[in-house]
Formats: structure tokens, C-alpha cells, sequence
């Protein structure tokens, strides 16, 4: 590149990411519950599943559990991640003197088995900030992948150079055991097909900024 050219750097997608292992067994502990809930009420569309295709098990299952925001022993869970998402959207220039944080989603994952469990690419719209916490993963299983979100670029795509540069349309993300994530919620993600081969669970996260006036 000419080395008279000047650069200015707008419209970035950011993704946040810190090491909490110090979390995994407490919130794995709560999540079983969850999970285990989860596998009581899908436990008939197993079984239908069974009589139409034979055994094939949990494959391409997604054990998605009920709500845990009401949880009191995640309390400081979501404090801390409350306070993070504050501090992020303030540190990208937003004003949130006249809005709060509210929680709207809070779930655990588990990816069947018996593997071929994955997410399409999404966002979740009606919200500021998501998120993960891995609990259940290894370099063998299932990871999530973050799209570029800007359509006009998409359609007039070129070919990428190797390496990761301001051309690529999406990155992977390496993840392990405590790894705790943020994002803007318009950014969309998908999670790869996994194989069965280890476990696979995390915990996914949605908060909205409301202005006080409506609260």
C-alpha cells in the first residue's frame, strides 16, 4: 500500500472475549439441572424420532433449557456480565445515561451425543449485547463463527487473500472451557456442526438496553 495513504478506522465488529474458569463447576453444577430438565421434555420427540427414522439417537439434537434469568444463584453471574456489557457499549460511544440494562434471554446448551448439532446463522434482534460461556468443549467439538454484517459488502464480495484481514466475511473462534464472550447483538454467528466426539455445552446470553422513561 502507498505509504502516503492515511487510515481511519470506522464501522469495526468487535468481539470481547476473557478466561473465567473459575465459574465452570458452579454454573455446570446449576446447568445439569437444566439440562437435564430439557432432556425429560424433548424425551417424547426423541422417541417419535426413533419410531420414524430408527435409532439414531440424539443426533442433530440441540437440548435447550428454560429460562434461568430468574435464578438467584446466578446472580453475580449476571452482575459481572451486566456491568461488562455497560462498559463495552459506553466504551464504543453510546450514551446510556438515560437507559439500563435488562436481561432478556439466559440458557444452557447442550449438543446431542450422538453429534450433528449446529446453528444456522442469526442475530438477536430486539437486543444490545449477547453473549457466551463455554462450560462443555474442545478443539474437537462444535465452535462459534462470527459473519461479516454489512450486506453491501457481502454483495460485492472478492476473492480474500490467506490470513485474517479486513476482506474476510467471517472468523472462527477457537474456544475452551471458561471462556466467556461478548458482542453486539446484530452481529451474526452461527455454531458449527459438531460430531459427538466430547461434550458440548454453553451458556448464551441476551440484554437489551431500556430507556428509564419506560421503566
Amino acid at each position: 500500500m502507498n505509504k502516503e495513504l492515511k487510515v481511519n478506522l470506522f464501522f469495526p465488529s468487535l468481539v470481547y472475549f476473557m478466561e473465567k474458569p473459575e465459574w465452570i463447576e458452579t454454573i455446570n453444577k446449576i446447568s445439569n439441572e437444566y439440562i437435564e430438565k430439557a432432556k425429560r421434555r424433548d424425551a417424547g420427540l426423541l422417541q417419535r424420532r426413533k419410531d420414524r427414522y430408527g435409532n439414531i439417537g440424539d443426533h442433530g439434537m440441540t437440548f435447550h433449557s428454560a429460562s434461568m434469568i430468574e435464578d438467584i444463584r446466578l446472580r453475580n453471574f449476571k452482575d459481572f456480565i451486566t456491568e461488562n456489557c455497560v462498559q463495552i457499549l459506553e466504551s464504543q460511544g453510546y450514551d446510556l445515561t438515560e437507559h439500563l440494562m435488562r436481561w432478556t434471554e439466559l440458557w444452557v446448551q447442550e449438543f446431542g451425543k450422538n453429534g450433528g448439532g449446529h446453528h444456522d446463522t442469526h442475530i438477536h434482534g430486539n437486543n444490545h449485547m449477547s453473549g457466551f460461556y463455554f462450560l462443555q468443549c474442545s478443539h474437537k467439538t462444535s465452535y462459534p463463527v462470527f459473519h461479516d454484517p454489512r450486506p453491501g459488502k457481502l454483495m460485492t464480495q472478492l476473492p480474500v487473500q490467506k490470513g485474517i484481514n479486513a476482506a474476510i466475511e467471517k472468523i472462527d473462534y477457537k474456544i475452551v472451557p471458561g471462556t466467556l464472550m461478548f458482542f453486539n447483538s446484530y452481529l451474526p454467528h452461527q455454531f458449527t456442526v459438531d460430531d459427538g466426539v466430547e461434550p458440548f455445552r454453553f451458556i448464551h446470553f441476551n440484554l437489551q438496553a431500556i430507556e428509564k422513561r419506560i421503566l
